[in-house]
């Protein structure tokens, strides 16, 4: 009896360790998972963070291509306007003499012609 007895409790004993055993390796699984799905959502965290970044970048560059055509036309419009009140200025100017050219010739043919209405 004595042999079964040392049995019974050896075999308890070795049923025991296995539970704890594999209660442990359950707990390490455990931690595991929770360690890995905390890994997971942090780089899920990261990645949304990186796009939102991304983003904004991109949207800043949008803004300041803009601004900068927006700019370019502005000078544009502001160089052909100055180039077109220049041509106004110089276009009046050349009619003004135009104007007095024609007025002189226009005198010296009237006196041309009394002069010589007037010899004959």
């Amino acid at each position: 009896m004595k042999f079964s007895i040392k049995s019974l409790f050896l075999a308890s004993a070795v049923a025991f360790a296995a539970a704890s055993c594999t209660q442990e390796g359950k707990e390490n699984a455990d931690a595991a998972a929770a360690n890995t799905e905390a890994a997971a959502e942090n780089a899920g965290d990261a990645a949304a963070a990186e796009a939102n970044n991304a983003a904004v970048e991109t949207d800043n560059a949008v803004e300041n291509a803009g601004q900068a055509v927006e700019n370019t036309a502005e000078k544009a419009a502001a160089n052909t306007e100055a180039a077109a009140d220049k041509a106004a200025a110089e276009t009046k100017e050349a009619a003004a003499k135009t104007e007095a050219a024609a007025d002189k010739a226009a005198g010296d043919a009237k006196a041309e012609i009394n002069a010589a209405t007037r010899k004959n």
